[in-house]
């Protein structure tokens, strides 16, 4: 009799442990779904020095080798609220999208900052690029707009998103492309006429074109909402809405390079995308690249077994 109370003993001892949390569950991988340009930034350079987590087989077509229990999310704020409310998740966002809500860990012992991300330090990065239809005429308030987006006044702007504003004319340009400068820009006489500009893309951007579309509208003393079409739904969403512009009143968004010949486009600012984990979670504080690509490939399991 008095094993087997002993081994129900045990047994009620193991529900509760579990009950309590004894039992580490395992890690919540959180990611941008394909075609997002976070995403892309992320995969195209998280290796553990043999594969990349975004790859191109043979014949040329996309591979992920992100685990397919891996949660998918169409927003940053979605990953962001999702990592925020397991203890047990991982995932990645802009940099300017942070929040005191989750922790931000260090990759391969750097943190992002600006001084990091421009000196190449902090490797997960990516340009934030404005994109127009090449051969598409602009409306004359689109050209405005745009020209107010080439200008100076994007340095505000990207300040305001916690992006770092690129001031060098070659890096405001894709590798071997003519050199972009910053302008000036001149205000019309008159808001410039023209069917509301529509802008569709990444919603990383979002911070930066709001404040953008605010800065501008503001200049004419009219509402941002009565010249602006503001529908932010991913990078790949905006290089389409860019290619489909017969108007000429289509800007896309894009935080991930572009460079397609029927695109025109440059990079604003760039951006770092930071990795992030549960408040809660106060073991992992650093990782390396390898790291992230065995717990994002599903390899690692459990944060206790990150070494």
């Amino acid at each position: 009799m008095k094993k087997i109370w002993s081994l129900a003993l045990a047994i009620l001892m193991v529900f509760a442990f579990a009950s309590c949390g004894g039992v580490e569950k395992n890690i919540s991988v959180v990611v941008r779904e394909q075609g997002s340009g976070t995403r892309e930034a992320f995969d195209n350079v998280v290796t553990d020095g043999t594969h990349f987590l975004e790859e191109r087989d043979a014949d040329g077509k996309k591979v992920y080798n992100t685990t397919k229990t891996a949660i998918q999310q169409t927003k940053t704020g979605t990953v962001l609220s999702s990592v925020a409310s397991d203890k047990n998740a991982i995932g990645y966002i802009s940099l300017g999208s942070v929040s005191d809500t989750i922790n931000v860990i260090k990759v391969n012992g750097v943190v992002a900052s600006e001084e990091t991300v421009l000196s190449g330090d902090y490797k997960i990065q990516r340009p934030f690029v404005l994109m127009t239809k090449k051969g598409q005429t602009l409306t004359a308030r689109a050209a405005d707009f745009m020209n107010y987006l080439k200008s100076e006044a994007s340095a505000e702007h990207s300040e305001a998103a916690g992006c770092i504003f690129l001031s060098d004319p070659n890096r405001r340009a894709n590798d071997g492309a003519e050199a972009i400068e910053v302008t000036t820009f001149t205000k019309q006489a008159t808001l410039p006429e023209g069917d509301k500009i529509v802008i569709r893309g990444s919603t990383s951007m979002e911070k930066f074109i709001n404040s953008a579309a605010k800065g501008y509208a503001d200049i004419y003393g009219v509402a941002a909402e009565d010249i602006f079409d503001i529908q932010l739904e991913g990078s790949s969403i905006g290089r389409k809405a860019v290619e489909d512009d017969t108007k000429g009143n289509v800007i896309g968004l894009s935080s991930a390079s572009v460079n397609q010949d029927d695109i025109d486009s440059f990079n604003v600012c760039l951006d770092a995308v930071v990795v992030i984990v549960n408040k809660e979670n106060t073991s992992v504080t650093d990782l390396t690249l390898t790291q992230l690509y065995d717990i994002f490939s599903g390899k690692i399991k459990k944060f206790s077994e990150v070494k």
